[in-house]
C-alpha cells in the first residue's frame, strides 16, 4: 500500500496542521515540500509549477494529498477526509459540527487580519494595531467560545482543533505574552500539543519549528531573536 503523499511549500502555514492530523492518525506519509526563491516580483515557483499540471489533481493547488487514486487540494477539503478515512476527528452531534463550523470561520478570520502584518505596506504600524487590537478581539472571542469546553466542538477533539492550535501556536511565536489574560485559550493549546503523538512529533525531526511562511513575508521566515 503507497504512503499518502501531502504536497505543500517548505513552510508551515497551511500545510502544517494537515501535517499534525497524519502524526495524530499514526499514518506513514511522505512530506512533499516545494521550494521557491528569489524576491517579489520575480519569486521563482518552478519546483511547484512544473508539476502542478502533471498531478491529475482537479483544482490544482497546494497543499495537495495523494491517497492512491484520491487526490485532493484545498486545506479543510483534505482535513475532513483525513477524519472520515481515519475514523476520528469528526464532530459527533449536530451541536459539535455547528461549534466546528463557526469555530473554523473564526481562525479563518483571524488568519485575514494576520495577513496584514505579513503582507502589508508598513510592517511596525500593522504588527502593533494586530497585536493590540486585532488578536486580544479574536482571543477574546475563543475564551468565550471554549469557557468550560476542553475543545472547539466540546468534549470531542476534531480536526478543527489542528488547524486552530497551530495557529495559536504561531501567534505566540509573534508575541509570547499574547494568551496570558486568555486561561481557557491558553489551557486549550497546552491540552493540544500534550497529545501523545503531537508531543512526540514535535520533538522529532520531522517537525521543522521554522520557516512558518514563505521568505518574503514580513515576519515568521526565520526566528526572531
Amino acid at each position: 500500500m503507497s504512503k499518502i503523499i501531502l504536497g505543500y511549500w517548505g513552510i508551515r502555514a497551511r500545510g502544517e496542521s494537515i501535517r499534525l492530523m497524519l502524526e495524530f492518525c499514526g499514518v506513514d506519509y511522505e512530506d512533499k515540500r516545494y521550494e521557491m526563491i528569489g524576491e517579489p516580483p520575480n519569486v521563482n515557483r518552478s519546483d511547484w509549477l512544473d508539476v502542478k499540471f502533471k498531478l491529475g489533481l482537479d483544482f490544482p493547488n497546494l497543499p495537495y494529498i495523494i491517497d492512491g487514486d484520491v487526490k485532493m487540494t484545498q486545506q479543510w477539503a483534505i482535513m475532513k477526509y483525513l477524519s472520515r478515512k481515519y475514523g476520528k476527528l469528526l464532530p459527533k452531534t449536530d451541536e459539535e459540527m455547528r461549534r466546528c463550523d463557526m469555530a473554523q470561520e473564526a481562525i479563518r478570520d483571524l488568519l485575514l487580519g494576520f495577513k496584514q502584518v505579513l503582507f502589508g505596506k508598513d510592517y511596525q504600524d500593522a504588527r502593533k494595531n494586530f497585536e493590540q487590537e486585532v488578536l486580544p478581539k479574536h482571543l477574546e472571542g475563543l475564551e468565550n467560545f471554549l469557557s468550560d469546553k476542553d475543545w472547539m466542538a466540546g468534549a470531542t477533539l476534531t480536526y478543527v482543533d489542528f488547524e486552530i492550535c497551530e495557529r495559536l501556536d504561531e501567534m505566540v511565536e509573534l508575541k509570547s505574552s499574547c494568551l496570558d489574560k486568555y486561561p481557557n485559550v491558553k489551557k486549550y493549546k497546552e491540552r493540544f500539543f500534550a497529545l501523545d503523538k503531537i508531543a512526540a512529533y514535535r520533538r522529532s525531526e520531522r517537525f521543522k519549528e521554522y520557516p512558518i511562511v514563505v521568505h518574503f513575508a514580513k515576519w515568521g521566515y526565520k526566528k526572531e531573536n
